[in-house]
């Protein structure tokens, strides 16, 4: 049959699933249709495309024809399952108003995999005397439906349905079992989790994730910061102003970052029949790490802020030496810097950038100083004898040391030694596990044991205003009673906290 009409015709694009199809297909199928359309003599200014996936934030989204979605309740107050197809809904409207009497799909299978879907079809089509038609294997053209279509057309395109939804649910049993019988053993597919790429050469039930070390890294900045009191839009807008891309490179949100953490995987874990199991690729966070990222994260009472994080190191922690009043960064422009002010008074003004320098200055000595090893350190898990354990270790050490005067007085040979001296380094490697167990978390742990002033570059700046908000309880900022652009170190007074360290007997 062929035609020629000056009414439109619709070309209808569903893509169900971008993991394997290439999403420039989607503008290929469609110049296809387009010109089987026009060989049938359809005026090109007259072909409209009908998409149904979501094209949000630039991003293709899969749409499925199959899974019944929402509940519809019908004028007469019965409540039906229907799959959510709002693209699709109005295309049969088109086609039952008369507004278009043509419909192209690239097969059936894109135009419904459930009855309810595939009697709606036929009936706008039937009120519209509507075609429908998709290419056969030459390219030319099959009509499903001719003028709303035959008893024949339609009883085939039910057939075609029926046949279409039949294949659908045998694959989605399938894939149940296989999901069920790889859980826990197999990475199940679908995009990637951030911090981990598929391994190359794995078969597709036997997926495997190798750790992407750029991106674990800044899982692993994100989950230490957060648990020393960063909040999570300070933590998602570090990620954007570094512009660190997420798995489909757009940018992050405070949702993203959040449902990133909690990912079973980024702790090694898969979830098989509901329950979480080893998986097998590395974990980036410790499970107790994890843990407390969920108690905090899905902690109904968490407090959360609109308001915008600071983008300087004490603002809005330091206060003015006259009223009390909360200082803030502004001021910047017409050959000023930007200063510290008071965010409702205008008692002082501090060039922003030296009292910076100077708070930095003031906490890198004290966190370089003799007892910062033991610094806020966390108190040791409950049930650790402490002082058992290092007179222990002190024994383990005189012992090491007598095996090397041993040696050295030819008791012991250097294969003796080396065997005896591997047995303690073991033992001594398990005592101090004990001593640093803890159920809490510690809020200076990259700087243990690792020179301050270079921890403290890589830190990102929220996490540096915690650490400063961690050691000193005030900063306070005092009018200066000279003229001139003299920086006076005098008038930023710093208060510290009081540091009790907590030893058990």
């Amino acid at each position: 049959m062929t035609t020629t009409t000056t009414a439109w015709a619709i070309i209808y694009l569903r893509l169900s699933d971008f993991r394997d199809d290439d999403p420039g297909t989607f503008e290929a199928r469609a110049e296809e249709l387009r010109d089987l359309l026009i060989s049938l003599g359809v005026d090109p200014a007259r072909i409209r495309v009908a998409t149904e996936n979501d094209l949000s934030n630039g991003q293709l989204k899969g749409a499925s024809a199959t899974k019944l979605s929402r509940q519809v309740r019908e004028a007469s107050g019965l409540v039906t399952f229907r799959t959510s197809r709002p693209v699709f809904l109005r295309v049969l409207l088109d086609l039952q108003a008369g507004a278009a009497d043509l419909l192209v799909v690239s097969d059936e299978s894109r135009l419904a995999r459930n009855w309810r879907d595939g009697l709606d079809l036929l009936d706008a089509c039937q009120v519209g005397s509507a075609s429908v038609l998709a290419p056969d294997d030459e390219g030319g053209a099959r009509w499903l439906l001719t003028k709303g279509g035959t008893r024949a057309e339609r009883v085939a395109l039910q057939d075609r349905i029926n046949d279409a939804r039949k294949y659908a649910e045998d694959v989605a049993a399938k894939v149940t079992k296989g999901r069920k019988r790889w859980a826990g053993r197999s990475y199940q597919g679908g995009r990637r989790p951030f911090g981990y790429q598929v391994a190359q050469g794995t078969r597709v039930h036997e997926r495997r994730l190798e750790v992407d070390l750029l991106e674990a890294a800044n899982i692993e900045n994100a989950a230490r910061d957060l648990l020393a009191r960063v909040s999570l839009k300070a933590v998602t807008r570090d990620l954007r102003d570094r512009g660190v891309p997420t798995v489909t490179g757009s940018a992050w949100t405070t949702s993203s970052v959040r449902d990133m953490l909690l990912k079973a995987a980024v702790a090694g874990l898969a979830r098989r029949g509901g329950e979480l199991v080893p998986a097998p690729w590395p974990a980036i966070l410790d499970r107790a790490t994890w843990d407390r990222l969920h108690e905090l994260l899905k902690d109904p009472n968490r407090r959360t802020t609109k308001a915008n994080e600071p983008r300087w190191l004490v603002s809005g922690f330091a206060t003015c030496g006259i009223c009390g009043g909360i200082l803030k960064v502004g001021g910047a422009g017409r050959g000023r810097s930007a200063a510290y002010v008071g965010s409702e008074c205008g008692h002082v003004r501090r060039t922003a950038a030296k009292v910076d320098e100077l708070v930095t200055d003031l906490v890198l000595a004290r966190l370089e100083e003799d007892d910062a090893a033991d610094l806020l350190k966390p108190r040791p898990r409950a049930g650790i004898d402490r002082s058992a354990l290092t007179r222990e270790l002190a024994t383990l050490r005189e012992r090491s040391a007598g095996l090397s005067r041993q040696f050295a007085a030819g008791v012991l040979t250097e294969a003796d030694l080396a065997a005896a001296a591997q047995v303690i380094r073991g033992q001594e490697g398990t005592i101090l596990a004990r001593l640093e167990a803890t159920d809490e978390v510690d809020p200076l742990a990259e700087f243990r044991g690792q020179p301050a002033r270079s921890v403290w570059a890589r830190l990102s700046l929220p996490r540096r205003r915690a650490v400063v908000q961690l050691l000193i309880s005030s900063v306070v900022i005092q009018r200066s009673g000279r003229t001139g652009r003299v920086f006076d170190d005098r008038l930023v007074q710093v208060t510290w906290r009081p540091q009790q360290q907590e030893v058990a007997a």
